[in-house]
């Protein structure tokens, strides 16, 4: 992994071109643009982040950071640059900065059948707290998983 690699945070609408690019590679079943696009401007507890490497973004994450709370409601490195690293500093990144703002706990979703995102999530010490029932368009269902700080 370069050096190079930083998180920063997205302030430009444009950049979702970029991330959507990174969605549609990572994803089997990507979220439209309108989506992000929408909660990076209307919802109030929304944060987006994107892991540049040099000029490039490589990878993303959105948070909904609500009191002590936080949710991960994306993330995800590009493929070319998965297996590398990048997503530990993309998660590690999540970590320390919620833990500043005094958040209690991260929790997210991850589809049943993801388990090379279920290990990464682990390896990161959240745990499987819930099942949510037909979750995703596709009916599939979504382990709830959380980290307590």
């Amino acid at each position: 992994m370069s050096d190079d690699v930083k998180v920063v945070k997205v302030e430009d609408v444009r950049d979702f071109n970029e991330i959507m690019e990174i969605e549609e590679k990572a994803f089997a079943y990507p979220y439209p643009i309108d989506l992000f696009i929408f909660d990076f401007e209307h919802h109030p507890y929304s944060e987006y982040y994107k892991l540049m490497l040099d000029d490039q973004i490589i990878g993303y994450c959105g948070l909904w950071i609500i009191f002590e709370d936080v949710q991960i409601t994306t993330i995800a490195v590009h493929p070319d640059y998965q297996g590398k690293g990048y997503g530990d500093k993309m998660m590690e990144f999540i970590i320390n900065y919620v833990k500043e703002l005094g958040c209690r706990n991260i929790t997210l979703e991850v589809r049943v059948s993801n388990n090379k995102a279920i290990n990464f999530y682990k390896k990161h010490q959240f745990e499987i707290v819930g099942l949510r029932k037909q979750y995703y368009e596709n009916g599939e269902d979504a382990y709830l998983m959380k980290r307590d700080l």
